[in-house]
């Protein structure tokens, strides 16, 4: 059985209520998306790695599988300091090693103070955040549409493991011209001509589906990628951001349950 035919028969059998990472892959790895300004941007695509002058290696990074949420959050590569949208390839290991090191973290604020937890703990966290609707506008074609009970994931990397992305990439491409012209798709004023348009660009368009890591049970479970507390709790938020329930301790006070 080959490595795509094993995680999505894995996948097929997760419950309704489990989150699942879509993405695009293949079989030599996984891609995620980053926007970046123009000196670190063009420096990246330029030597197929991050560094230069301007990149500051001691910063939390954060992955987005998703393109609609990377179009979502950078303004489809238009807000200052995300002008440049890059493609960025990682083999299925790295991205492997890098999740084994990842937790999730209570990223709403309310509830983080109810809970009277704090956000550190580690240099990896992942999210589960709405997802976006690459196909559809919202708020008046200024984004694309929220879908309050998809969700995409969102890895955030820090100290070694940001150091370890950096130096496992395999390629890096420029999808800014592609976000530019979603943009203008989503900006068109009736739904039809969006989706005509749409439908235009969809050759050149990621093909986005279900992916599994390859991880243990048990740290898939701890991330909400298979059935367990973690994935319940995300069933039952179905909006907003996904606060992974917590155990407080003395040793750690953001362990999963």
């Amino acid at each position: 059985m080959s490595n795509e035919v094993e995680r999505e028969y894995i996948i097929s059998e997760v419950t309704p209520n489990t989150p699942v990472w879509r993405g695009e892959w293949d079989e030599e790895g996984v891609f995620v998306y980053q926007a970046y300004n123009k000196e670190i941007g063009e420096w990246a695509l330029e030597h197929q790695k991050f560094g230069g002058p301007a990149w500051k290696p001691a910063r939390m990074t954060w992955i987005k599988p998703s393109f609609a949420w990377m179009l979502y959050r950078s303004g489809y590569g238009k807000k200052g300091g995300q002008e440049i949208v890059l493609k960025i390839k990682l083999s299925h290991d790295s991205i492997s090693h890098l999740l084994s090191h990842c937790k999730c973290v209570d990223t709403n604020r309310e509830t983080r103070i109810k809970k009277q937890t704090h956000e550190g703990g580690g240099n990896g966290r992942i999210q589960w955040d709405p997802e976006r609707d690459l196909f559809q506008s919202g708020d008046r074609g200024h984004v694309p549409r929220k879908m309050l009970r998809t969700r995409a994931i969102q890895i955030g990397l820090a100290g070694s493991l940001s150091e370890f992305y950096v130096n496992n990439i395999l390629s890096i491409s420029n999808v800014t011209e592609l976000a530019h012209k979603v943009k203008v798709a989503h900006g068109l004023k009736k739904a039809q001509d969006t989706k005509t348009a749409m439908e235009y660009l969809q050759p050149v368009l990621p093909i986005e589906r279900p992916y599994l890591p390859k991880l243990s049970e048990r740290k898939l479970i701890e991330l909400a990628m298979l059935p367990g507390q973690a994935a319940e709790t995300v069933a039952q938020l179905g909006r907003g951001n996904f606060s992974c329930p917590v155990k407080q301790n003395n040793k750690n006070k953001n362990t999963i349950t």
